[in-house]
């Protein structure tokens, strides 16, 4: 694969910060209590391929396949996060919705004295 040497500096520089939110990522799931360890785990591994992918992009040689294995094993852990963000938004929607009114409950009569 061609990639302009600018390119390939832009990707390091990608693949550091991918490397610093991996490990910030990393701390957060070591530090997590049990019902809620997918989240950081999946942001961790999410950081990590990226990473894996960026610098296998920005070296030269022969690390395409290095590449290819990063982006098969990225495709799954972003539609998980995508799968658990619908859920979630869905979870919210509906406890918002339980949370309102009860039925017949038309708030404070008016006029009614206090």
């Amino acid at each position: 694969m061609n990639i302009p040497v600018v390119a390939r500096w832009a990707l390091l520089a990608l693949a550091l910060l991918q490397f610093l939110l991996a490990v910030r990522a990393l701390r957060r799931a070591l530090r997590a209590r049990p019902g809620e360890r997918a989240g950081p785990w999946l942001d961790t591994a999410d950081h990590g391929l990226g990473m894996l992918l960026a610098a296998s992009l920005a070296t030269p040689g022969a690390y395409d396949g290095l590449a290819l294995g990063a982006l098969l094993l990225l495709a799954p852990v972003i539609v998980w996060k995508g799968v658990r963000d619908v859920r979630a938004r869905r979870g919210a929607k509906a406890a918002t919705g339980a949370a309102g009114a009860a039925p017949g409950d038309h708030g404070p009569a008016v006029g009614a004295a206090d």
